[in-house]
């Protein structure tokens, strides 16, 4: 059985490993677990005899306790030339920077690379040139697609990622690494300071939110395909413009931004008041639901007749 010892500059984490294959530390952990050299355990990864065999052990650190260090050789072992090889899939792509499948999915849509099928996806002639392979859910027969892995070094995607999450290239990598260190007992994630980002802040359809929460609205209503107006003007003009209106439903929304003056407060809760007494429809998101998008914004348009999912 494999012994502890002390952290040695020859051997690396599973994470550091996953960070030089550009990798989430999530990914390579499940292939490890897949090809049989660690395993999980009362929710401790350890290692199994195969693992041992290829050079696995224990490494004790005073700042991370105890976890699974890899000689750096391995890292020319032709198993990581397979995992590299393999196809992922969408809510793979997606988590590496925090996006749903689902929104993944109408990006990919978005940009021609696939176009919606019932409940699933079929590749378009656009993607299988990017890379795309369709394939088949084997019990349900729902059509979706996976992807090579060089679909994140292409510049229409990753103008795309970047206009969507305000986060240049070079930051959604450092998030990514941030994130999948967590996986392991490693460093603090970080966040971004989006006050400083200089990317163009224009959504995907041309609107110019004037705010990041409103920006991620407006991007995620589009990909979405949910027809909306920003800053629609009010029946009473003196009560200014309502966040967003969605005309399907003749639906108001209001955002509770995490920053906002006492003047955009206090007209908020003016058109809140007036939605009340004309009984109009409305949503009020608070700023947990507006970091939720995705789980958040489903249900409260399914209650309005609205269907994105």
């Amino acid at each position: 059985m494999s012994t502890s010892r002390n952290s040695s500059p020859t051997m690396i984490s599973t994470t550091a490993l996953a960070k030089h294959f550009d990798l989430p530390a999530k990914t390579l952990f499940t292939f490890l677990t897949e090809k049989s050299w660690i395993d999980r355990v009362d929710n401790h990864w350890r290692l199994t005899g195969k693992g041992e065999f290829e050079g696995g052990e224990y490494i004790q650190s005073k700042k991370y306790g105890e976890y699974i260090g890899w000689p750096q050789s391995l890292i020319d072992h032709s198993i990581f030339q397979e995992m590299l090889d393999l196809p992922m899939s969408v809510t793979a792509l997606g988590a590496r920077f925090n996006i749903s499948s689902h929104r993944f999915n109408a990006l990919l849509a978005e940009l021609g690379w696939q176009r919606r099928f019932h409940k699933g996806w079929t590749i378009t002639l656009s993607g299988k040139k990017h890379g795309g392979i369709e394939k088949e859910d084997n019990e349900s027969g729902v059509p979706y697609t996976v992807w090579a892995r060089g679909i994140l070094a292409d510049d229409s995607l990753q103008s795309a990622l970047e206009q969507i999450t305000l986060t240049p290239a070079a930051e959604q990598t450092a998030m990514q690494t941030s994130q999948a260190a967590s996986t392991q007992k490693s460093a603090p994630q970080t966040s971004l300071d989006f006050s400083k980002i200089s990317l163009p802040t224009h959504s995907r359809d041309g609107h110019q939110p004037d705010s990041k929460e409103h920006h991620d609205v407006c991007n995620w209503l589009y990909l979405m395909n949910v027809v909306y107006a920003y800053r629609w003007a009010l029946a009473e003009t003196k009560l200014g413009r309502c966040d967003f209106y969605l005309p399907a439903a003749h639906l108001h929304l209001e955002c509770w931004q995490e920053k906002e003056d006492a003047k955009a407060m206090s007209e908020k809760l003016a058109r809140i008041e007036y939605y009340q007494q004309e009984k109009l429809a409305f949503i009020e998101l608070k700023s947990e639901q507006l970091n939720a998008l995705d789980t958040a914004l489903p249900k409260l348009l399914l209650k309005y007749g609205i269907t994105v999912y």
